[in-house]
């Protein structure tokens, strides 16, 4: 299990990393010769939800190369500090990016970002456009959040905190509920496929080691306010970007409707990105498990 260690202005930060290559699963270094793939994964989930992407034989063809974000995962390190966001998120990126370019020869990638994913690739193509060759952006979640979604979070949010009370307490049955509200936000409940039942079932896991009592404030942070306090990026950021970007919507989204990509779509044309959007019928906001060949 590759891990790589990274100093930044929030601390230190153990990654958890997987390069996977057309010759082996968890290579230990990147193959010069071909493309390579950074993939994002949202908060509260962690690089295993991209197990389709990496056993797919058509993208076997280039490095594929994703890590656990700060907190998540099997990464580990110092705790988030209380305004840990997108740019603090990008800045640890930026810098594995770089160590694993030292090591390992990472060179410029194609980036995908799922959900809260998106934001960090968006803030590393703004203020690092020579590291990033293309955007794949699936459910993008590069704008303000509504307020009507920012309450089922609020929701979600107290009924996990609420679920441990004190150190020697844990109430399953908030737990559940938190876990339910989440599913529905993610896969579009009761609609969960074999492989979505198993990544949420290692999640929950994670998740109630992690983010138990003695350690509620990085849920909060972490999962919570990392998507509720997100903002918008002005169009002259967005004119830095260098790369073309296409932004992937679910028409099962059952948070965000279709026009919400779309206006983003609008801010990315005319800051004169080379942007376009690709619908998925009937795909949820998490749709990268089971959508992966469509």
């Amino acid at each position: 299990m590759p891990f790589v260690e990274v100093t930044s202005s929030t601390g230190k930060t153990k990654f958890k990393y997987t390069i996977c290559t057309p010759s082996s699963e968890e290579a230990k270094e990147i193959d010069a010769g071909l493309p390579t793939i950074l993939f994002l994964h949202p908060v509260s989930l962690a690089e295993y939800l991209f197990t389709g992407q990496f056993s797919d034989q058509q993208l076997r063809r280039c490095n594929l190369v994703s890590f656990d974000l700060r907190g998540h995962g099997n990464t580990f390190g110092d705790s988030a500090p209380c305004d840990y966001g997108q740019v603090e998120a990008a800045e640890d990126t930026i810098q594995l990016m770089a160590l694993l370019q030292n090591s390992l020869n990472l060179p410029p990638c194609h980036l995908v970002g799922v959900s809260s994913g998106t934001i960090i690739a968006l803030q590393l193509a703004v203020t690092q456009p020579q590291r990033i060759l293309s955007m794949f952006l699936i459910s993008q979640s590069c704008t303000e959040m509504p307020a009507e979604v920012a309450g089922g979070h609020h929701e979600i949010l107290d009924l996990w905190t609420c679920a441990f009370p004190d150190k020697t307490t844990t109430l399953p049955e908030l737990i559940s509920d938190a876990e339910f509200g989440q599913r529905q936000y993610l896969f579009t409940e009761p609609k969960l496929s074999p492989l979505v039942d198993a990544i949420l079932s290692l999640t929950s896991k994670v998740a109630k080691k992690r983010w138990c009592y003695p350690f509620l404030d990085q849920y909060q942070i972490l999962n919570h306010d990392f998507n509720v306090n997100r903002s918008s990026t002005s169009q002259m950021a967005l004119a830095q970007i260098t790369s073309p970007v296409i932004l992937a919507y679910g028409s099962g989204d059952v948070a965000y409707p279709q026009i919400y990509t779309e206006q983003f779509l609008h801010e990315l044309l005319e800051a004169g990105v080379d942007a376009s959007l690709l619908v998925i019928k009937n795909a949820p906001h998490c749709m990268i498990p089971d959508y992966s060949k469509k």
